[in-house]
């Protein structure tokens, strides 16, 4: 008797594991459903708002991460699935005026921007050996920093065709106080 009801404990024991982590599919309760949280803004990426730049770009950016070199800040998007199109945005304090900024800051065949900070530029480059073509657009706010915007497109991307939204992008960040 005694026999038997051991065996039948163990036989219990054993069986009171089923329910564990070897259960039938069935009888566990699912995992947790996850969504991706928007990126964790810090330094440079403050200036970023997601909804705009998928509006003003039409890419979809979703991670993003911010460094500090110095005195300047930076930050970078891009979509969670690929390496282009990337943003960027820095930001660095500056004693520039106006005349400085156009003499020395001007990259050669740059445009001017009107409407943008105290001086503005906007510049296009073709696609080069591993990376897209770009857009860049530079200017110096009126709190006195120097800011430059650049979204880098997939190869076969048209930056030409981007130029004026990414500048309508810089305006509005512009606007909101940097």
């Amino acid at each position: 008797m005694r026999t038997r009801l051991l065996a039948l404990m163990a036989g219990g024991t054993l069986l009171a594991g089923c329910a564990g982590p070897g259960a039938a599919a069935h009888e566990q309760e699912p995992p947790p459903v996850t969504t991706p949280s928007p990126p964790a803004l810090s330094g440079a990426c403050l200036l970023l708002d997601f909804p705009r730049i998928e509006e003003h770009l039409g890419a979809k950016l979703s991670i993003s991460g911010a460094a500090v070199h110095e005195k300047t800040n930076t930050c970078v998007a891009r979509p969670t699935d690929a390496d282009l199109p990337e943003l960027s945005i820095s930001v660095t304090p500056s004693k520039a005026d106006v005349a400085v900024f156009k003499d020395a800051m001007l990259p050669d065949g740059a445009k001017a921007v009107t409407g943008l900070g105290r001086v503005a530029y906007q510049q296009t480059r073709p696609a080069a050996k591993g990376r897209g073509p770009y857009v860049e657009v530079g200017w110096l706010a009126g709190n006195a920093r120097l800011l430059v915007l650049k979204v880098t497109l997939p190869v076969g991307g048209d930056a030409g065709a981007l130029a004026p939204e990414a500048v309508a992008l810089a305006k509005e960040i512009d606007r909101a106080g940097v």
